[in-house]
């Protein structure tokens, strides 16, 4: 009898629940459908009508804009000259929208006022605060669908219309500025009374489908109905056997790390203990598999020497079973187990029927395992040094890649210090931060230059770690090293090459701005002089196109040399800015007189043949001279005027030195 009421119980909530949120769900889903038909109809509706009436506006604008509404613009503050004017932009509006689906349409100027209406008596009112007129002035257009139970027209009073209006902005082709408005009605009541239809029949359609779909959803949840009743009834003995089962597990092992099984050969059936469950993630009260899914728990690649080592147990092959193996968890992880068993029944003929046995959790102890592997094989083969030490700074253990690098087999250093290592580069006090560093915080790492087994110096970049034991106590030393000369070498290529001119060796733009700034700033504190030299090349080019580019070089290359010997001081420098210009700045010089006599210097070395490749070649040079502070107060003002002071230069006859003029304005 309780079965019974059960049973009608569920069925009861059931079908009340199916047939109560079905319902609704399909009353929704019809009347969304219909919204989103009516709302993508009407959007596509607005889209083609406002394309229209830009199309009509433009049209419009280019027939009467200058020569009808402009003048109503112009006229607006007038009363008497718009009204002379209405009858007129009036017909000739009628004659452009003859045949169209436009029915009214209003100008309004920038400042939002009304100058034209098809409704006349409209004419002069101020919409400046009309949300479509604002933004049509701004340069947007927008439309919208609206219904009027009366409208004015051109012909006459309509009524009961879908109407669709839209505001077009009109932009001055001469300034691009939105110069005024369009406001434009349309008649869409047949098209809007079309989209209604079809939605209705759209709808109609839907509830029509849905209903025979909630039919067939019925008859389909009736007999899940049934199918679920009677599973709960062989749930029920199930759990009762289960109940049953459990039982005999009481006595073994409750609250041990090893988790129980019985295994009926004969059958098949396997019973789990509470704690194998909670190694597998299984709740107390889960079946776990049957003997054919406990195999396929079992990892693919140690399946087949678990079965053989159970094959060679029951056939008497060995006198234990225990084996290793990773099995699956119910989350779909692997653990690893320690499996041990034995038969504890045969039948007549001797065959094994039963088999008890436990499985471990030892998933900690691999791991731990395989991490001491992996790090053995990571040191072993890593192409970074390492070198362990105890606290007495004795080297304890070296990797392959410490040999690589220094030269030192491990056999030459074990039991010594690193300072076999040393170069000497490095003073005490390096080593004491060092230390100190490491005694503090308990590691240290940066760039070292050592030396090799053959003597060589090397660059190494080194970090150094305080091992310390399980009680928190420093145990060793352990130092990572890795061979950073070539990188050295590459940075300092590249820092030259990033400053200083491939052709010449001479500093090349970037350089001789930062070494400009530094001397005009060293001038400006110490209340000195500097000069700046712009130094260009006279017949330079016809050498290239005459005798190739490489003579060129070895051109520049050699004049780079004569500017060199012309300048001697340290402090002085001269650059190549690129192509065949030149710059040279001389810092502390006491009068404007010195930089001139350096610039005629270098014209006269420069005017001197050229011998190279076999060949004898002339050119000259055009330099312009800049003095700090007479021909300019910072870095840009000098060289613009010694620019200037070059080009005169040249404009002057050229193989010329000439001297600024006078400060350019800042």
């Amino acid at each position: 009898m309780g079965e019974l009421v059960q049973r009608g119980e569920t069925k009861f909530k059931l079908l009340r629940y199916f047939t109560i949120g079905s319902l609704v769900a399909f009353l929704f889903a019809a009347s969304l459908l219909g919204y989103v038909f009516r709302r993508l109809a009407v959007d596509g509706l607005l889209s083609g009508y406002e394309n229209e009436h830009i199309n009509h506006a433009r049209i419009i604008a280019n027939e009467m804009w200058e020569r009808d509404l402009t003048p109503l613009l112009r006229a607006s503050g007038d009363k008497l000259a718009t009204e002379l004017q209405i009858d007129v932009v009036h017909n000739r509006v009628l004659t452009l929208l003859a045949g169209t689906k436009v029915f009214k349409i209003k100008v309004y100027g920038p400042d939002g006022k009304t100058v034209y209406s098809t409704e006349l008596k409209q004419i002069g009112e101020d919409k400046s605060a009309n949300a479509g007129v604002i933004a049509a002035l701004q340069g947007h257009s927008s439309s919208e669908l609206a219904h009027r139970d009366t409208f004015s027209a051109f012909e006459g009073e309509v009524q009961d219309r879908d109407l669709v209006e839209t505001y077009v902005p009109r932009y001055n082709p001469d300034t691009g500025k939105v110069s005024g408005v369009f406001e434009i009605y349309s008649d869409a009541t047949a098209l809007v009374a079309e989209i209604s239809r079809r939605q209705r029949v759209i709808v109609a359609a839907v509830v029509v489908l849905l209903s025979l779909l909630y039919a067939a959803l019925w008859i389909m949840v009736k007999r899940a109905q049934d199918q679920i009743i009677e599973h709960n009834r062989q749930r029920n003995r199930a759990q009762h056997a289960l109940a049953l089962a459990e039982e005999r597990w009481k006595f073994a092992l409750e609250g041990s790390e090893t988790g129980v099984w019985d295994h009926n050969l004969e059958s098949g059936e396997i019973v789990y203990s509470k704690r194998y469950k909670e190694i597998f993630g299984y709740a107390e009260g889960e079946p776990v598999d049957s003997a054919k899914g406990w195999e396929d728990r079992v990892h693919p690649d140690d399946l087949q020497r678990v079965h053989a080592d159970r094959e060679d147990y029951l056939a008497g092959r060995t006198q234990t079973y225990a084996n290793e193996r990773r099995m699956r968890c119910r989350d779909g992880s692997w653990k690893w187990i320690l499996s041990r068993g034995m038969v504890v029944a045969r039948d007549a003929q001797g065959r094994p029927v039963r088999m008890i046995g436990t499985h471990a959790d030892i998933t900690e102890r691999h791991e731990r395992e395989e991490a001491l592997r992996l790090a053995s094989t990571v040191i072993l083969t890593v192409d970074e040094a390492v070198m362990v030490c105890d606290l007495d700074e004795k080297i304890v253990s070296v990797n392959p890649a410490f040999t690589v690098i220094t030269g030192f087999a491990e056999s030459e250093v074990i039991g010594k210090t690193p300072r076999l290592l040393s170069s000497g580069v490095h003073g005490p006090e390096f080593y004491k931060a060092m230390w100190d560093q490491l005694g503090t915080e308990g590691s240290w790492n940066g760039e070292l230059r050592n030396r090799r087994k053959n003597g060589k110096l090397y660059v190494e970049w080194l970090s150094i770690k305080l091992v310390r034991n399980d009680k928190d106590m420093p145990s060793h030393y352990v130092a990572v090293f890795s061979d950073i000369s070539d990188r050295k070498a590459d940075e300092e290529r590249m820092q030259h090459l990033a400053h200083f001119d491939a052709l010449t060796g001479l500093p090349n733009r970037a350089l001789f701005s930062d070494r400009l700034h530094q001397a005009v700033a060293k001038a400006r504190r110490d209340g000195t002089r500097m000069a700046l030299m712009f130094l260009d090349l006279d017949k330079f080019k016809p050498v290239n196109d005459e005798h190739g580019h490489h003579i060129g070089d070895l051109l520049l290359k050699e004049v780079a040399t004569r500017m060199l010997e012309c300048v001697r001081r340290e402090t002085d420098t001269v650059g190549r800015l690129g192509g065949d210009e030149f710059v040279v700045i001389l810092s502390n010089i006491d009068k404007v007189q010195q930089a001139t006599m350096v610039a005629e210097k270098i014209r006269h070395a420069l005017n001197q043949r050229f011998e190279l490749a076999g060949l004898e070649l002339s050119i000259s040079s055009c330099t312009g001279v800049a003095v700090y502070p007479e021909h300019g107060a910072d870095a840009n003002l000098l060289l613009k005027s010694a620019d200037a002071a070059m080009y005169r230069a040249k404009e002057g006859g050229r193989n010329r030195v000439e001297l600024a003029e006078e400060s350019p304005s800042p």
